[in-house]
């Protein structure tokens, strides 16, 4: 049975985002960080994965604020906005 759930693609992008979370968890609870630069990375990998994340659910929640009234709307949309820029 195929999943078409509205928020599958923000649920890989978190899932994988955690499993590079818990990969880094593990190296430090190991003491196994060999190498800093490449660590650094992994860390910065994952950052932008949540951030990427964050930016399509505000997406897609503009897109959905577009049906509201249009007071209504302008103040959903401006507090995604806000919440988005405020990283």
């Amino acid at each position: 049975m195929k999943k078409t759930h509205k928020y599958q693609l923000l649920i890989n992008r978190l899932n994988r985002a955690e499993g590079q979370v818990r990969a880094l968890r593990e190296s430090l609870e190991k003491d196994s960080i060999k190498d800093c630069k490449e660590f650094i990375t992994q860390i910065k990998a994952a950052r932008s994965a949540l951030k990427h994340t964050s930016e399509q659910y505000v997406l897609m929640h503009i897109k959905k604020c577009q049906s509201l009234p249009a007071k209504k709307r302008d103040e959903q949309i401006s507090e995604a906005i806000k919440v988005l820029a405020s990283d």
